[in-house]
């Protein structure tokens, strides 16, 4: 890794636990002396958030057979043509040592390692084109036969059902910290004080 980057990353780790401590320093310090505002502080802070709304947009569904059913011809010389040349360039343009090296440096990876998802990649990639060149015949001789494998396909999910379960409101963690407040005050403090006191020496060194 860049040492640039790894400085960078490091800064930000310390700064974030240090932030962290004196958050949890100074929420222990409520929880023993004034739980009452911070009752409030988390009264005002606790606001629940219903997914819903933004699960119904996306939960609309949108029908594009129609359209290639009514250009198939359109539809099959266009796969006809990005399949052919995904294949030709997956299997004659590519150059798979020199995308290696080039790959491996710039993630800063083994070479065997990149060769292996690379390798996986382009099987995939051509499995793809193969497939949509096998759909492209169909609908360019006859289009009528895909749609029986087209009904079975396309299996409707309601997003908003799926997460039906996670849109219920559940007692949070907030009611069995105040339950026992003076305890997890002196946890925080002390889990607080600890880290500062780490951070402090090995800044220090």
């Amino acid at each position: 890794m860049d040492p640039v980057i790894e400085s960078l990353l490091l800064r930000s780790a310390v700064l974030f636990l240090l932030t962290g401590s004196l958050a949890g320093l100074v929420v222990g310090a409520l929880l023993l002396w004034w739980p009452q505002r911070l009752r409030a502080v988390s009264g005002i802070l606790n606001r629940w958030v219903s997914t819903r709304r933004v699960n119904r947009i996306l939960d609309q569904l949108v029908l594009f057979d129609r359209r290639v059913y009514r250009y198939s011809r359109v539809s099959a010389v266009t796969l006809i043509l990005a399949s052919g040349y995904i294949l030709y360039y997956f299997t004659v343009r590519l150059d798979r040592s020199s995308a290696i090296i080039g790959l491996s440096r710039r993630f800063a990876l083994p070479s065997s390692l990149v060769g292996g998802l690379l390798d996986a990649l382009v099987l995939c990639v051509l499995l793809g084109a193969l497939f949509a060149l096998f759909v492209s015949l169909f609908l360019l001789r006859r289009p009528s036969l895909l749609k029986d494998f087209e009904q079975s396909a396309n299996q409707w999910i309601s997003l908003r059902r799926a997460l039906r379960p996670l849109e219920l409101p559940r007692e949070g963690v907030d009611e069995y910290v105040f339950k026992f407040g003076p305890q997890a005050g002196i946890l925080l403090v002390l889990g607080s004080l600890y880290t500062l006191a780490l951070l402090t020496i090995w800044l220090a060194h």
